[in-house]
């Protein structure tokens, strides 16, 4: 008996097909190969050596994006806080005016990179018309993200204004609760609380802690009312950039991840400059050194670099496990601290820390127990489905 066989290649997509004929005797014995019959050199699938690019970093690009993307945003911290606190400095430059120059580099690497490549960019450079108002809600939301974060720098120290970011689940869930009506977890609840608890331990209010004492005015202000008002625009912050994550993951693929960081520097430049021009003791100051024009350079391309690999890592990275990668922001906010002002948090913050990143994993991990519980739960009606109809099928035959 003559029976035809295909092999099918392990090559790039698997789109060849190889016919083979096998010779099989009545006595049940081994099929015989037709030896003449040409083979790939991807013949067994499960020979087939990956390389180390497809085995760990095509799988993870998404991370890899993010952690890339964290630490371009450590610098833009690093020079604003440069710029805002630096004791040789007699006219200390504000948030708005550092956001004018930081959004104003940036806006124009957006459009020299989309004119470069417009021919795989649809809609230069405003987008497609259909999700332009998200685009321009993501930019609002991205500027009350990136001031709060600015402003808190004035007062508080590098890792503390970064640890007061890492409210977000925790922001997330009483919003979706209030607003989208969603269901929460009783312990949910409790890790919000417990998240409050590390900022106030953060903040360190005066009829909690007393007066501060030796603290380095150079790192963070020692007024509390000053690191209180900190503390609330770093929140305010810290709403934005979840708004962003969600507006993004909403648009997904509709918009180019590079007319994401388009629109979010052109609002907040837009923003800033309207700001500076209404309030009456802001106006717009040049930088007056060497010095400052480089961490001013290094704003806007940093920025630049940060928004386009965050994007890209939030399309291509699930939720539960880019909220993990954000961490590294703590790791080289501390570096900074470390490095730059031979700063170390105090024993209240680092209790802050523990608190505010163990209760945002508890939730995070409740989260991604509750999506796979609700997976199992559809699997399982599926097969149960699929089960049923097969019984009907054999009783009808």
């Amino acid at each position: 008996i003559i029976l035809p066989m295909q092999q099918v290649s392990s090559d790039a997509n698997l789109k060849k097909v190889f016919s083979h004929e096998y010779e099989i005797s009545d006595d049940n014995e081994e099929p015989v190969i037709d030896e003449m019959t040409p083979r790939p050199d991807t013949f067994n699938l499960e020979r087939r050596q990956f390389t180390f690019k497809e085995r760990y970093i095509d799988p993870n690009m998404g991370l890899l994006f993010l952690v890339a993307s964290y630490f371009f945003s450590s610098l833009m911290v690093v020079s604003t806080k440069v710029l805002e606190t630096d004791p040789n400095t007699e006219v200390k430059i504000k948030p708005l005016q550092i956001l004018v120059v930081r959004m104003g580099i940036t806006y124009v690497g957006t459009l020299i990179y989309m004119y470069a490549y417009r021919e795989s960019i649809p809609y230069v450079p405003f987008g497609d018309p259909a999700v332009r108002k998200w685009l321009i809600l993501r930019g609002c939301m991205g500027f009350l993200s990136v001031f709060g974060t600015y402003f808190s720098l004035m007062y508080v120290s590098i890792s503390d204004s970064v640890l007061i970011t890492f409210l977000e689940p925790s922001l997330i869930i009483i919003l979706a609760w209030l607003i989208l009506k969603e269901r929460v977890q009783k312990m949910e609840f409790v890790g919000c609380f417990v998240s409050l608890v590390g900022v106030i331990l953060i903040v360190r209010p005066p009829f909690l802690f007393g007066t501060p004492t030796n603290v380095d005015t150079a790192v963070e202000s020692s007024n509390p009312r000053e690191r209180l008002i900190a503390t609330l625009v770093a929140l305010w912050g810290a709403f934005g950039m979840a708004s962003v994550y969600i507006i993004i993951r909403f648009i997904g693929k509709r918009a180019h991840a590079i007319m994401n960081v388009s629109y979010f520097s052109l609002v907040t430049l837009i923003i800033a400059l309207i700001g500076i021009v209404l309030i009456p003791s802001m106006k717009f100051q040049m930088p007056h050194s060497f010095k400052e024009w480089i961490l001013f350079l290094n704003l806007g391309i940093s920025g630049f670099c940060h928004q386009l690999l965050l994007t890209l890592g939030i399309q291509r990275e699930r939720a539960g496990g880019g909220s993990l990668i954000t961490y590294t922001q703590l790791i080289y906010a501390l570096l900074w601290d470390v490095i730059l002002y031979k700063h170390l948090p105090s024993i209240w913050s680092w209790c802050g820390m523990v608190l505010i990143i163990g209760s945002t994993l508890y939730v995070v991990k409740l989260k991604l127990d509750e999506d796979a519980a609700k997976f199992d739960r559809l699997s399982q009606r599926r097969e149960s489905e699929t089960v049923t109809f097969e019984m009907e099928d054999l009783n009808d035959q």
